[in-house]
């Protein structure tokens, strides 16, 4: 198994493009004869030929390396694989279609055409799709093309064949590269959600034939993920070894973004009740709160009757301003009617804030489940003092309108046995008096 930790998701375009994207033009075709029972009847839909239209079929087949149709007198019906990747296909080509209603609708007035936003999906070649991508992550046609393995006037030529087929300015040039129009942005991303549905279906494939493979690229926010996660992970590997686990950290807000632009998989973390549910499906794993950590010999732990307006004649290590645990700090103080510590020291990383507590004596929010994880041997305690109001879940956010590939599906469930493990014995422990 391969893991790998970053602050943004690996770049490599040519790299982590699926494999199938290649066999564009016969996925249409194999989902033209899923929808209509023949290759007859899908050649008329599509305006080619019978013969050409078998052709994309067993082409598809042989990539695939298993029969996608039971063919008979009366027709062909898909197999158990086949009707799989033929739900992929479908979702695929209404992003595409939506994204180029999209960058028609970011465009500016002057620069919109009649939008054919079904055309562009049944016409738009994977080469298109590819110079797309490596624009968007290379920055310049001349990077585009050497990570794509091609020539500059080649990734030219299918950038212009892009912008042509949908009547829009999705480029400009700049002194430094060539960078994104607001409606080539929003093609983009709906490319990047279309090409995870072409991923999936190599996952599916590769589930078909009993091998397990595949990249998690999961974002994690910074409290509470460390009392699951790495345990997950470690499952993941025992169990799966062909499965690779990116890791990649952020604000909550790039995260959502990334993660509705296929970008990353799956977020790890605090979750919200604002996601757009149509869009973001989240899994709760447990809950967990906040808890005011201090060295184990701090006065203020044999402290009867202690509330949260004595931790004011403290110094604390606070969160940096701005962060959702900034805000949380905010909250609490705020909600008994108090000015929020603000120290000179700040940290963001939540195994720092433990050590800064541990080698200065100051105080720090953190998780409960953290805190009891990662006392330093000892040497840090939670202060009696009960924050009902920090209580949070803590959960999977994943996107809502695509069907979980395999290795992602096993990586959840790793979540849910490694959560299970991890907080029944942790987070029992020191509860705070009620």
């Amino acid at each position: 198994m391969s893991l790998s930790i970053a602050s943004r998701p690996a770049s490599g375009i040519a790299t982590h493009l699926p494999t199938l994207i290649g066999q564009l033009r016969a996925m249409r075709a194999m989902l033209a004869v899923v929808q209509h029972g023949s290759t007859m009847r899908a050649a008329e839909s599509m305006h080619l030929s019978q013969p050409a239209v078998a052709r994309s079929v067993l082409q598809l087949e042989q990539a695939c390396g298993a029969a996608l149709f039971m063919r008979g007198a009366r027709g062909m019906m898909p197999t158990t694989l086949g009707s799989q990747l033929a739900q992929r296909i479908a979702a695929m080509l209404q992003h595409l279609a939506s994204g180029a209603a999209e960058a028609q609708a970011a465009a500016t007035l002057a620069a919109r055409r009649s939008p054919l936003p079904q055309r562009f999906a049944e016409i738009v070649p994977a080469s298109q799709l590819r110079a797309l991508m490596a624009i968007a992550d290379c920055g310049s046609e001349a990077q585009a093309a050497q990570s794509l393995g091609l020539s500059q006037p080649a990734v030219h030529a299918a950038l212009q064949g892009l912008e042509t087929s949908l009547g829009l300015q999705l480029f400009y040039k700049l002194t430094f590269g060539t960078r994104l129009t607001p409606a080539g942005e929003a093609l983009l991303r709906r490319v990047k959600l279309a090409l995870a549905e072409v991923r999936g279906m190599d996952s599916d494939m590769s589930a078909w034939r009993g091998e397990i493979r595949g990249r998690v690229v999961v974002g994690v926010l910074p409290l509470s993920v460390s009392i699951f996660l790495p345990r997950a992970v470690a499952m993941l590997a025992a169990s799966h070894p062909d499965i690779e686990v990116s890791i990649v950290d952020g604000t909550y807000e790039s995260l959502m973004q990334q993660l509705l632009s296929a970008d990353i998989d799956a977020i790890a973390g605090a979750l919200r009740d604002d996601v757009p549910e149509d869009e973001v499906r989240q899994l709760q794993l447990f809950d967990d709160d906040l808890v005011v950590v201090a060295p184990a010999d701090h006065a203020c732990r044999w402290r009867e009757q202690l509330a949260l307006k004595d931790l004011l004649e403290c110094q604390w290590v606070t969160p940096l301003p701005g962060t959702p645990a900034d805000r949380a700090m905010v909250r609490l103080f705020q909600s008994q009617g108090l000015a929020p510590p603000r120290g000179s020291l700040n940290a963001s990383s939540p195994t720092m804030t433990l050590a800064f507590v541990l080698q200065t004596g100051r105080l720090a929010l953190a998780s409960r489940g953290q805190a009891l994880q990662d006392n330093h041997g000892g040497q840090l305690c939670i202060l009696p003092l009960a924050l009902p109001s920090t209580r949070r879940r803590i959960g999977l956010a994943m996107r809502a309108q695509s069907t979980a590939s395999q290795d992602l599906a096993l990586f959840t469930q790793a979540c849910v046995q490694a959560a299970r493990a991890s907080t029944e014995p942790v987070l029992s422990l020191a509860r705070p008096p009620k």
